[in-house]
């Protein structure tokens, strides 16, 4: 029973969904092993002890390590290994909080049978970091493989020396206020593409897929310097989302990803013979014309090209999630679109003095409820923290979510309130949604410019219903990030004379 009720978990069902012929395949051999078992064990006298004992020592060995007290002899962190526990964390939103609230702030489970440490609070997890800095390494998924010298958050600590200062340095300085324009300009061609097809369409539309396409136009102007309309940008919408990064595969899984970095890296050349030619089309402070002001031949290095196309790649995946939950929020507090819409637009580059705008407070309690959910790091040597030992081949989750719900730190933590971050500055042992480590987000402001024009123009031209909606969700994974649910439909309609006289205008079309 235990068996079957595990098998019909929702991460699994997911799975299955996912992957029928899999699923199939899967399900057809365990029904004949069941068969042939149940054969053998009918046929047999001796077959029948031998499951019988079999059956037992297995469920004796699971519960054994399922136990929160496993390991404590040799200094482990309470909690379950348990496979049962393990799928529970994909589906329960409130898992690794009710855990550290059982067990103290540095736990363990299991995520499908690999050991994971887990810890609660941003300075506890800044100093197990800094502490233990050589027996950390990257948890690299395994598109990684793939690149010469993998993504920069994967990268080993050698090869990240000499690329991450160059892109740091670029990723500062790419020019937000002369981007406003035409990324404004592009999001507004987007809502109002939503507000058409939401009015034809009785049931609503899903407000991810339009801001997604103006984030690839966002990010490739930002990026590549190319404005909204530039008929690249839907060659780049169109192969983003063929970089399954979260996904494992075999051959056409490989062939696919390794196209569409070929894709995008024709693109890239593309801009950069552009750029070369002195073209007025590619904008001189975005990031492809200051890494050749840089190194000209930086195209020709594979790691600064595919970092190119795999931080566009993240960053448009990120910020998509981003929006879908900044729609849910502001949909729910009509209080903070009057604050939007009485501030009005902010203009320039990610605000930092206090007091902060509106649009950027509601941008950074997003990411404090929603989207900066965990960092990860495999353990290669073993870590001896807080009265706990931590073994080699496990995992490290800093519980980035949980550490941003802490009460003691944020008042009413649960409850959505863009109030606590206008007139304060927080640390990042209090508030750290783009990691405070040596591999972090390089990319942080950008995120919160981007973010906070995106409130700034659907709080004061646009007005919103749900017509359909249902709970948060996420894939099969445990590193899926939750989301308002796939189901979720809005109807939208332009507010009257909401974008008279602000000033904001399109680049000139591309020829």
């Amino acid at each position: 029973m235990l068996a079957l009720r595990i098998a019909t978990m929702r991460p699994l069902r997911a799975d299955a969904a996912a992957h029928p012929g899999l699923a199939l395949a899967l399900g057809t051999m365990m029904a004949a092993a069941a068969a042939a078992i149940a054969w053998a064990v009918a046929a047999w006298t001796e077959a029948r002890h031998v499951a019988s004992a079999c059956s037992l020592a297995a469920m004796i060995a699971a519960w054994w390590r399922a136990r929160p007290g496993h390991g404590a002899s040799r200094g482990w962190p309470p909690g379950s290994l348990g496979l049962r526990a393990s799928l529970a964390a994909i589906d329960d939103r409130s898992y690794y909080r009710d855990q550290a609230e059982r067990h103290g702030p540095v736990f363990k489970m299991s995520q499908f049978g690999r050991p994971v440490a887990c810890v609660v609070g941003h300075e506890r997890g800044r100093r197990l970091f800094a502490e233990h800095a050589g027996a950390l390494a990257p948890a690299k998924l395994p598109y990684n493989r793939l690149l010469a010298k993998g993504l920069l958050r994967y990268m080993g600590r050698d090869d990240h020396r000499q690329e991450a200062p160059l892109f740091r340095a670029i990723l500062a300085n790419v020019d937000l206020e002369a981007a406003e324009s035409s990324v404004r300009a592009g999001l507004r061609a987007q809502l109002d593409r939503l507000c058409a097809d939401s009015q034809a369409i009785p049931a609503g539309v899903s407000p991810r897929d339009y801001g997604f396409r103006w984030l690839a136009g966002a990010v490739a102007r930002l990026f590549l310097g190319v404005g909204h309309d530039d008929p690249r940008v839907e060659r780049i919408a169109a192969l983003l989302p063929l970089l399954h990064l979260h996904r494992a595969g075999g051959t056409a899984w490989r062939r696919r990803i390794l196209d569409a970095m070929a894709g995008m890296t024709a693109i890239l050349r593309e801009v950069a013979d552009d750029y070369a030619a002195g073209s007025p089309r590619v904008a001189p402070g975005s990031v492809i014309a200051l890494l050749l002001a840089a190194e000209p031949d930086a195209l020709d290095r594979p790691a600064r090209a595919e970092n190119m196309v795999l931080i566009e790649r993240l960053a448009t995946g990120d910020l998509a999630g981003l929006l879908d939950w900044i729609v849910l929020f502001l949909g729910d507090s009509p209080r903070w679109r009057d604050e939007v819409r009485r501030h009005g637009r902010t203009h320039g580059g990610a605000q930092s003095s206090l007091p902060l705008d509106p649009a950027t407070c509601v941008a950074m309690e997003t990411l404090r409820l929603e989207q900066s959910e965990f960092v990860y790091r495999r353990v290669v040597a073993p870590i001896a923290f807080e009265g706990h030992t931590i073994p080699a081949g496990w995992l490290l989750r800093l519980c980035v979510n949980e550490s941003h719900r802490d009460a003691s730190v944020h008042p009413d933590p649960h409850v959505f309130d863009p109030a606590r971050f206008r007139d304060r500055a927080w640390s990042r042992n209090e508030y750290s949604p783009f990691g405070g480590h040596a591999h972090g987000c390089m990319g942080g402001h950008v995120a919160l410019f981007l973010a906070r024009v995106f409130v700034e123009e659907l709080a004061i031209g646009y007005e919103w219903t749900v017509t359909a909606d249902g709970p948060h969700e996420r894939w099969s994974r445990h590193r899926d990030h939750w989301r308002p649910n796939p189901r979720r439909r809005i109807a939208m309609r332009a507010r009257a004379g909401a974008h008279e006289d602000d000033g904001v205008e399109a680049l000139a079309p591309a020829s």
